[in-house]
C-alpha cells in the first residue's frame, strides 16, 4: 500500500493540448479516492500518469513520498483495470488471474495459493476452470479484478471499470468493489464520469473539467458545498438548477426580477450578493428542493422565490416524480412525491424556500452563498424526534 501525492502535476500532449493542468492531491494509505468529471476533463490522463502509461510534462507523483516518475508500471507495483477487462479469450480464469504471477515466475505452490484467495475474495472459485469466452460480463470484469489483486499491489487503479455493464449488474458491482477495497485496504483510485459511482463508493475523490482540478473532498461536502456552479450542476443524483434572474429591483419586501423572460420574485437576502450596479442574481437549488404549486395551491408562508410557469414534461421515477417546468425560455426541474401527479402544459408555480438557494458570482460561477439547509434536514429531525 502507498499514500499517493500528485505535485503541480501538467500533462501537454503536442504544443497545444493542455490536458491536465497544475493538479495538486493527496492520496491517503488505504484510501479509496475517485477522479470524477466529463468526457475530456483529464481524469484518465491523470490515472495513466499514475500508473505509468504517460510520463507528466512537468511536475512529481510520489508514493510514500517517493518520487516515481520516472519509473515504470512494474517497478511502482501498480495494477490496473481497464473498462474494456483485456481477458485472453482462450484462457481459462485461473489461468488469466495467475498470468502476472507466472510472468514473475512464481512457484507453483504460491501462485494457487493466491489464486485461490482472491478468487474468494470475489465469489468467483466456481470459474475458475472456466474459459473468459464462456463468461457473462460481470463475470469477465471480476476476473479482470482479480487478476490485479493477485499481484498485491501497491495501487489499484480502476478505469470506469463497470460502466459498460447493465444497470443492475453495475449497482451490484458498485457494492462488491467497495466492501472489497474495505477488506484489502489496498490504495485504489477509480476514474468515472458516473456521479453516483463517484458518490456511493468512493472516501473522497476530484472533480475535474477541462484538465483543471475543480474540487477535492467527501460526497457529502461537494454535493452540499458545491465550490461553483459547475461542480453543483454535475455533481449529484440530479443536477443542480442554475437559474439567472435579471432586472431585478428592490421592492422593500421582496426583489422583483424576470426569469426567462417572465415575472419572479427573489427573497430580500439575495440583495447583498449583487454587487455594484449589477441587478442580475444567478441563483440555485437542488429539485428535491423546489416545489411545484398548482394554481390554486397557496404559496407557504416563508422568504422564498418564485415563479408562474407551465410544466414541459412529467418524468415518473416510482416514489417520485421529476417535473420539468418551464419558465419563459428557462425551465427548472423538481421533484415531487407521486401524490402529486401533474399533467404536461399544466400552468404551475415555482416556490424554493430561501435556505434551500444557492448564491453563485454572475462572472466568475464560484458560489457566493451555500443553502443553509439541505431538503433531508426535514426527513433527518424527524427521525431524531422519531427516536
Amino acid at each position: 500500500m502507498a499514500s499517493i501525492t500528485l505535485d503541480h502535476l501538467n500533462k501537454w500532449f503536442g504544443p497545444s493540448v493542455h490536458a491536465v493542468q497544475d493538479v495538486n492531491i493527496h492520496i491517503e494509505d488505504g484510501e479509496f479516492f475517485g477522479l470524477l468529471g466529463p468526457s475530456g476533463s483529464g481524469k484518465t490522463s491523470v490515472l495513466r500518469m499514475l500508473v505509468g502509461l504517460e510520463r507528466p510534462t512537468e511536475g512529481q507523483i510520489l508514493f510514500d513520498g517517493v518520487p516515481v516518475q520516472d519509473k515504470t508500471p512494474q517497478e511502482r507495483n501498480v495494477a490496473m483495470v481497464f473498462e474494456q477487462n483485456a481477458l485472453y479469450p482462450h484462457m481459462t480464469a485461473r489461468q488469466n488471474i495467475s498470468y502476472p504471477l507466472r510472468v514473475r515466475k512464481a512457484s507453483r505452490e504460491s501462485i494457487a495459493h493466491k489464486v485461490a484467495e482472491v478468487a474468494a475474495l470475489l465469489n468467483i472459485g466456481a470459474l475458475l476452470d472456466r474459459r473468459a469466452s464462456q463468461m457473462s460480463g460481470g463475470q469477465q470484469q471480476r476476473v479482470a479484478i482479480a487478476r490485479a489483486l493477485v499481484r498485491d499491489p501497491n495501487l489499484l487503479c480502476l478505469d470506469e471499470p463497470i460502466a459498460h455493464l447493465d444497470t443492475l449488474l453495475r449497482a451490484r458491482l458498485r457494492g462488491e468493489l467497495k466492501r472489497l477495497q474495505r477488506a484489502l485496504g489496498t490504495t485504489s483510485v477509480i476514474v468515472t464520469h458516473d456521479p453516483i459511482e463517484a458518490m456511493t463508493m468512493t472516501d473522497r475523490l476530484a472533480v475535474m473539467r477541462d484538465g483543471v482540478l475543480q474540487q477535492v473532498g467527501s460526497a457529502d461536502e461537494i454535493h452540499n458545498r458545491p465550490v461553483n456552479a459547475f461542480v453543483a450542476q454535475f455533481f449529484g443524483l440530479h443536477s443542480m438548477n442554475v437559474l439567472t434572474v435579471e432586472s431585478c429591483v428592490d421592492q422593500g419586501s421582496h426583489i422583483a426580477g424576470r426569469l426567462g423572460g417572465e415575472p419572479a420574485r427573489l427573497p430580500q437576502t439575495v440583495e447583498r450578493f449583487f454587487g455594484g450596479s449589477r441587478r442580475t442574481a444567478s441563483i440555485g437549488a437542488r429539485p428535491s428542493g423546489v416545489i411545484a404549486l398548482r394554481a390554486n395551491e397557496p404559496i407557504p408562508p416563508v422568504d422564498g422565490f418564485t415563479a408562474a410557469g407551465h410544466v414541459y414534461v412529467t418524468e415518473q421515477l416510482g416514489d417520485a416524480q421529476l417535473v420539468t417546468v418551464q419558465i419563459g425560455d428557462q425551465s427548472i426541474q423538481c421533484l415531487t412525491p407521486d401524490l402529486y401527479p401533474f399533467e404536461i402544459d399544466e400552468p404551475v408555480r415555482i416556490f424554493i424556500p430561501d435556505d434551500i438557494l444557492f448564491l453563485f458570482d454572475n462572472d466568475t460561477h464560484v458560489t457566493s452563498r451555500f443553502a443553509s439547509r439541505s431538503p433531508l434536514d426535514e426527513v433527518k429531525a424527524a427521525r431524531v424526534s422519531a427516536a
